[in-house]
C-alpha cells in the first residue's frame, strides 16, 4: 500500500494567527473604564503591583500615582530574614529608602486614606523618614502608621520633629530639625488612624493630635521613652481603640474618652480611668509584683462590669502570696473572652487561676497561653 508524496517547497511560510490587541483598542474593557474606578482597583493591589501597570500602555502610565493607599510595609518575614545577614540588611535598607523617596516624588494623589512605613530603620535616615511625614501630612492623610523597629544591627533614635505641627501650639524642644513653616501649616483634621512605633514621640506632640484631630479614632504608641505623662482626656474625643506600650519612661496615664472601646497597656503605674462607659475590650502587663491583683482590678472598677473581653498578660507574677486575693476577684458579668497569658513554674498548680474564671459567669471563650520558666 503506497502512500501519497506531498512536496514542500523551501519557501513556504505558515500563516499566523491574526494579531489582536488587548491593550489600548477597542477590546481593552478595563482601559475605558472612567479613571476613578481605575485607581479604585489599582489602590487593591500591593504598592509594587500597581506600579507594573504603568508599562500596559500609556493609558495606565501614570494612573498607579494616584492611589489613595501607600503602603510600604515588607512583611515581618522579610524583616527576619534580613536581621539574619547583616551586608544583605543594608543594602536592602538603602533599597527601602530609595524606594520609598521614588514614590512620594512621583505620586500624584491630592489625598491619602492610607500612608505605611514599616522597615527597621535608624537615625541615619532621620531626614528622609522626616520628608515622609511632611508629604503624609501635606496629603491629608486619614491613616499613618510608622514603624521603624529596632533590631541588633539598628540603633533607633528617631525623634518625631514637633516643628511637623503647628509652631506656635506646642513648646518646641531644643534639639529639633529646622523645618520650613512656610511648608508646614496643613491641617489635620483629616486624621483617623495614627501609630507610631519605635518613634520618640513627646507628650506636646500627642496632646497636640488629640486636640487637632477631631477624627482621630486609633491612636498607638510603642516603644517611646519621651513619654512620661499623658491625659487622653476630651467629651468631643472620637477615640476608640487606645495602645500605649512599652513606654518605659510613662509615670502616669489619665484617660477619659468616652468613646472608647478599647485599651491596650503595659504600665500600670499612674493608670487613671474615668468616664469610658463604652470601654470593653481591655489588654492589661500585670507582670509587676509591686501591683497586685486586688489593685489591679481597682484601676479597672469603672469598667470591669461592662467588659466583653479581657486579657491580662501575667507571664512574670507569683500567685503564691496573691492566694487571698484570687478568691476575692470582682464579677464580670458580661464577659464572654478571658486571655490569660502566663509562665508556670515547677511547683505551681494553675487550678488557681480558675478564680477568674469563676468571677465571669458568662464567659464564652477562655484562652490560657502558658510557658514554664526552669530554675537552675
Amino acid at each position: 500500500m503506497g502512500g501519497k508524496r506531498v512536496r514542500i517547497h523551501t519557501n513556504f511560510k505558515p500563516n499566523k494567527c491574526c494579531k489582536r490587541s488587548f491593550v489600548g483598542d477597542v477590546d481593552d474593557r478595563i482601559s475605558q473604564l472612567p479613571d476613578d474606578i481605575l485607581v479604585d482597583i489599582l489602590s487593591r493591589l500591593s504598592l509594587k503591583e500597581a506600579g507594573r501597570t504603568s508599562v500596559l500602555s500609556s493609558r495606565w502610565t501614570n494612573l498607579w500615582k494616584h492611589t489613595p493607599s501607600l503602603n510600604f510595609d515588607v512583611g515581618q518575614t522579610v524583616l527576619d530574614k534580613l536581621y539574619r545577614q547583616r551586608e544583605l540588611f543594608k543594602r536592602e535598607k538603602r533599597k527601602y529608602v530609595k524606594w520609598v523617596n521614588s514614590v512620594t516624588r512621583s505620586h500624584k494623589s491630592l489625598t491619602l486614606k492610607e500612608f505605611k512605613i514599616r522597615f527597621a530603620l535608624d537615625k541615619s535616615e532621620r531626614k528622609a523618614i522626616t520628608r515622609w511625614l511632611e508629604f503624609a501630612f501635606s496629603r491629608q492623610v486619614e491613616s499613618l502608621e510608622l514603624d521603624i523597629k529596632s533590631d541588633r544591627h539598628t540603633s533607633t533614635d528617631y525623634r518625631f520633629p514637633n516643628e511637623l505641627l503647628i509652631a506656635s501650639k506646642l513648646q518646641l524642644p531644643s534639639d529639633s530639625v529646622c523645618i520650613d513653616h512656610t511648608r508646614m501649616l496643613v491641617d489635620f483634621k483629616s486624621l483617623k488612624e495614627l501609630s507610631f512605633r519605635s518613634v520618640q514621640v513627646s507628650d506636646a506632640a500627642i496632646d497636640f493630635f488629640l486636640h487637632n484631630c477631631p477624627l482621630l479614632e486609633k491612636l498607638i504608641v510603642h516603644h517611646s521613652e519621651k513619654i512620661s505623662k499623658l491625659e487622653i482626656c476630651g467629651s468631643s474625643l472620637k477615640l476608640k481603640h487606645l495602645e500605649i506600650v512599652y513606654c518605659f519612661g510613662l509615670k502616669s496615664l489619665k484617660v477619659s474618652a468616652p468613646s472608647l472601646t478599647s485599651l491596650r497597656v503595659t504600665s500600670l503605674d499612674g493608670l487613671l480611668l474615668e468616664n469610658v462607659p463604652m470601654l470593653v475590650d481591655v489588654s492589661v502587663n500585670c507582670n509587676d509584683d509591686s501591683i497586685s491583683i486586688h489593685h489591679l482590678f481597682s484601676l479597672l472598677s469603672c469598667c470591669v462590669s461592662q467588659l466583653q473581653t479581657l486579657c491580662l498578660d501575667l507571664t512574670r507574677r507569683n500567685f503564691r502570696q496573691e492566694v487571698n486575693e484570687l478568691c476575692e476577684l470582682p464579677k464580670m458579668p458580661k464577659l464572654k473572652k478571658l486571655v490569660i497569658v502566663y509562665c508556670a513554674r515547677g511547683y505551681e498548680n494553675l487550678i488557681r487561676l480558675a478564680s477568674f474564671i469563676r468571677a465571669s459567669p458568662h464567659l464564652v471563650e477562655f484562652v490560657l497561653e502558658v510557658g514554664l520558666l526552669l530554675y537552675w
